[in-house]
């Protein structure tokens, strides 16, 4: 409004007198001529030719009254000519001459000059001081004038209609503006009746003639006389198409329409309004809106609505209201319930407020969004905030399916337990929501707390069976998975005893479980039997289970001996054609050895190392197939299949056997020299080891036999590690002593008997094991320094019996103590050795974690992908590798490759890993420019929800970068805002929030 006031200031006071310059002939020189010569022309009004001759008659020292009179004219000549400096010069006078009689004009001019200038509040401090009275009549009445403009230009409108009053009533020149500006303060006092009565006699005047018609116009609005509204806008929209004036009566038009429900043509009156002024006003942009949405045209009316809400007030909350019910409209609910939510969560109007808040929460129960929990905060929040409501009783009836059916468990139990007399219905809900935290926790390996879960949901049995029968199914496998064997096997019976849904895939892995369970209990009978019942309920849902279920059947038979049912079990197990099929055909080929088919099992084993050639299973296989050769006394062949083992495998344990068995075979063959040479490579390989030991006891036999004692003697005395063939007496009682102390878990005086061993005895026999058991103490004593020293100090001899348990303890106590690095080094190591396929994993695994977090990207990609190619990887460690070799695919710009990584972990958000998986394939899709895509990735993150808040927050970021890229600043402002409103966690979220709320004002 002050603007417009401004404005007609600007259009319609007067302005400065023109300035007319003149020549004048100057007869005379002296002083007085001077002097009378200048007053003429300042009389005259002829400035500009009056100041010279001014200032030229100061430089000749007038007496002090002629001085008074020319610095006057002159100052008064500086404000009529408009210098820069007239307000400086003419206060310079007054200080010069504070006792001139010509003060008041003085100060009246200074005044006038600030009001000039636009410095209304100084102009009235001058105003203040001078008395119009005393001034002569047609500068009285523009000093009034202009004093009654500034205080209506700042805002006391009260003085400024007083001054217009008394102008009003005596100055025939301002009678008229008065007139107007009167009028104008009753229409902003919202007076309308004493404004119109102002307003209408000036309509024919052709000063005021295209102004006051919309004032009229608003006046008849304001006082709900819409048709002589209308047509005092009509006329004037006739008349006056063009005029600045005629888009303000565009949207007096629209109002009267909106109010007498004739919405086609207020849209037709708005948007002729919209497209005259800019910015158009915010409840002119509300009433478009509300017009599109009772003529049906939702889309429009969403973009107009849109438009409204930029502040915290009522009309905000109105738009956000109607947004919704319009997003409803385009059967675009998500859309819908952000605009909902935002009306629900103003107090601006609370029947608003009530209306927003009920249609939020049926918005988020037809659309199931819980992300942050609100499916259940919205109901239970509604029935706090209008428990009289008419909505109430429906709402109650909604909470109860929101129970049974919603993602976001924590808080739903919370709701649940706020609840002092809860239904059957709820009670159940309850069960089935306990029984999903507990598979949420087991998912993220949190088994400890998914047993507790199980145990809650498992005591409210009595309202749904089923819910209790699978309760004790995953309570069975966490506890499993923590070695509870017994407990397991209880559980997954009792599953089996209670459920009633017997043609599952869950009721068939249980008889799995429980032939695990027996199993490892070297129960095998019962294990197969457990096995069998598998089997026959599977029907090929699961065929790496399917085949794991016929290897371990077979490994029952092979346990009590049934040779042709374990090779029949083997055999199908091997015809699933899964990963693990080379641990079927390494066990056919054992049990034909068994069957003592030697020839055959040389054949299958020949066929295992072409048929996987990468299987774990190999380096025992070469073994095996030497051991087949020995049996059937082809020593020749045997002794090649052995040295084939030590060519491709020289750091194997099994190796050790080869080395000892070729030595053997020689010797037994009375190849000596042969021999010899086989025994020491056993020696000097693998010192400390039964295969060394064996070895210099044969060695000792050779040189005896043949009369060669005194090379015996120089050779063990030359062989590492000081070895002794003949123990000294002392040494191996001194040694067994301690060992005997340690079996009897008398720790702290081992240790002391262990270490006395070895300074006693530095190069004795039994060195090896004196530090392995230190290194056993060390560890249980958590001395990771120790650790690290005796098993250095074992590791000298790199392929000693000790080598794989010592590497396993190194390695842990280098990762913990975070040499990621070091860590590396010897994962590597203790893969070379493994000797099982679980130590093969566990050293894989370490490999993969300290590459990774020794941020090495292309050592963890491989290393990632070797874990992944083992046969039988738990889904924890599946994902892990996964995550990890995404993340050092990504660092190395290798998009593609990640996206694989990614979009597979992304198919499951319930654990970490794919909640934040699911965040960086929609990242990189929008890093793409690919917004559409990511668009849709994030909302199906939404849909689905997680447990891991986080990531679903930075989801919502995301997305709300998504749609400022797509240019669709409402829908990212929707989502921060409500992101605001339902994220609780203290972290970074908020100030990210903020930073993208504060670009998109």
């Amino acid at each position: 409004m002050k603007t417009r006031i401004l404005r007609l200031i600007c259009f319609y006071i007067c302005c400065f007198p023109l300035i007319v310059s003149a020549q004048v002939n100057r007869t005379g020189t002296s002083s007085g001529n001077l002097y009378n010569e200048a007053r003429e022309l300042f009389t005259q009004k002829h400035y500009a030719a009056a100041a010279p001759l001014l200032r030229t008659f100061l430089t000749q020292k007038p007496s002090a009254g002629l001085r008074l009179e020319a610095e006057y004219m002159l100052a008064c000549s500086a404000y009529e000519l408009q210098d820069q400096r007239r307000i400086e010069i003419l206060k310079t006078y007054l200080k010069n001459f504070p006792d001139s009689p010509y003060t008041n004009r003085v100060n009246s001019l200074i005044a006038s000059a600030y009001f000039f200038e636009k410095d209304y509040d100084n102009a009235l401090a001058m105003f203040n001081s001078v008395d119009p009275d005393l001034l002569p009549n047609d500068e009285r009445d523009d000093i009034v004038y202009r004093m009654a403009i500034s205080n209506m230009t700042v805002g006391n409108v009260d003085q400024a209609a007083a001054w217009f009053e008394v102008l009003k009533n005596n100055s025939k020149k301002y009678a008229k503006d008065c007139a107007y500006y009167i009028s104008y303060i009753r229409y902003t006092q919202g007076r309308y009746d004493e404004a119109l009565s102002g307003f209408l006699p000036l309509q024919d005047d052709s000063k005021y003639k295209t102004l006051v018609p919309y004032y009229i116009a608003e006046c008849y609005l304001q006082k709900k006389q819409y048709d002589q509204a209308e047509t005092i806008a009509q006329k004037f929209l006739s008349a006056h198409p063009r005029d600045p004036n005629a888009g303000e009566l565009f949207r007096v038009l629209g109002e009267v329409y909106y109010n007498l429900q004739e919405y086609d043509k207020a849209v037709t009156s708005f948007e002729s309004y919209k497209s005259a002024i800019d910015p158009p006003r915010r409840d002119a942009l509300y009433m478009l809106g509300l017009s599109y949405y009772k003529t049906g045209v939702y889309s429009k009316a969403t973009v107009a609505l849109g438009e409204v809400i930029t502040l915290d007030d009522a009309l905000t909350q109105n738009a956000y209201l109607h947004l919704g019910l319009s997003y409803l409209q385009l059967a675009e609910k998500t859309k819908a319930r952000m605009a909902f939510e935002q009306a629900a969560a103003s107090n601006a109007d609370m029947r608003v407020k009530e209306q927003a808040a009920y249609n939020y929460a049926l918005s988020v129960h037809d659309t199931s969004f819980s992300a942050f929990g609100e499916s259940v905060t919205a109901f239970e929040k509604f029935l706090n905030e209008f428990p009289n409501s008419e909505y109430a009783e429906k709402i109650s009836g909604y909470l109860v399916d929101v129970y049974l059916n919603t993602k976001s468990y924590e808080a739903a139990l919370s709701s649940i337990d706020r609840i002092s007399r809860p239904t059957t219905r709820i009670m159940e809900a309850k069960q089935k929501i306990l029984f999903q935290l507990g598979t949420q926790a087991f998912v993220n390996t949190a088994f400890d707390k998914a047993v507790s879960y199980f145990n809650e949901s498992i005591a409210l049995g009595q309202y749904n069976a089923q819910t209790q029968a699978d309760a004790y199914y995953w309570r069975g496998e966490a506890y499993y998975r923590q070695n509870a064997v017994d407990n397991a096997s209880r559980d997954f019976n009792e599953y089996l005893r209670l459920t009633t849904q017997k043609n599952t895939e869950m009721y068939a892995l249980a008889h799995y479980n429980l032939g695990y369970v027996a199993f490892h209990k070297k129960n095998y009978p019962q294990a197969r039997d457990w096995f069998k019942k598998y089997i026959s309920l599977d029907k090929g849902r699961n065929r790496t289970a399917l085949a794991d279920a016929y290897n371990r059947v077979g490994d029952s038979y092979l346990n009590e001996r049934d040779f042709d049912n374990a090779k029949h079990a083997y055999s199908q197990a091997e015809a699933m054609d899964t990963p693990a099929g080379d641990y079927s055909f390494y066990q056919l080929a054992l049990v034909s050895g068994l069957q003592k088919d030697y020839a055959g099992k040389i054949t299958l084993l020949n066929r295992l190392a072409g048929k996987y050639p990468s299987s774990a299973y190999i380096v025992n296989a070469l073994y095996e197939k030497g051991r087949s050769y020995v049996l059937m006394e082809n020593n020749s062949q045997a002794i090649t299949a052995f040295r084939e083992l030590l060519d491709k495998y020289p750091n194997s344990p099994v190796s050790r056997k080869a080395a000892a068995e070729i030595g053997m075979l020689y010797y037994q063959n009375e190849n000596y020299d042969q021999a010899i040479a086989a025994y020491k490579y056993v020696v000097e390989n693998y010192p400390g080891s039964e295969e060394a030991r064996l070895a210099l006891r044969d060695l000792k036999s050779i040189y005896i036999d043949a009369n060669r004692v005194d090379e015996f003697a120089a050779l063990a005395s030359s062989l590492p590690g000081n070895i002794q063939f003949d123990t000294n007496e002392q040494d191996s009682l001194t040694y067994v002593a301690a060992e005997k102390i340690y079996m009897r878990g008398r720790i702290e005086e081992a240790k002391s008997s262990l270490t006395k061993y070895l300074q006693s005895f530095p190069d004795g026999a039994f060195g090896l094991n004196a530090y392995y058991y230190l290194t056993l103490i060390a560890k249980e004593q958590g001395q990771s320094n120790l650790v690290l020293e005796y098993s250095e100090k074992l590791l000298e001899y790199p392929n000693n019996q000790f080598s794989e348990e010592v590497l396993i303890m190194r390695s842990e106590v280098q990762f913990n103590a975070q040499q990621y690095a070091n860590a590396l080094v010897t994962y590597k190591q203790l893969k070379e050795k493994a000797s099982t396929v679980d130590r093969r994993i566990l050293a894989e695994t370490g490999i993969l974690r300290s590459a990774y977090m020794s941020r090495n990207d292309m050592e963890t990609i491989h290393a990632a992908t070797d874990l992944l190619s083992e046969a039988k990887l738990t889904p924890e460690l599946t994902q892990e590798a996964m995550y990890f070799r995404a993340r050092a695919y990504l660092n190395q710009n290798a998009s593609e490759a990640a996206m694989r990584d990614l979009q597979t972990l992304a198919e499951d958000t319930r654990n970490s890993y794919g909640a934040e998986a699911k965040y960086l394939v929609a990242r990189e899709y929008y890093e793409a420019k690919d917004y559409t895509a990511a668009e849709k990735e994030i909302l199906d993150f939404i849909d689905k929800s997680t447990p891991h808040a986080y990531w679903l927050a930075r989801g919502f970021i995301l997305l709300s970068d998504t749609y400022v890229a797509m240019g669709r600043e409402l829908d990212a402002r929707q989502y921060l805002l409500s992101l605001q409103q339902n994220y609780q966690a203290d972290d970074d979220i908020k100030s990210m929030i903020d930073t993208r709320l504060q670009k998109l004002k």
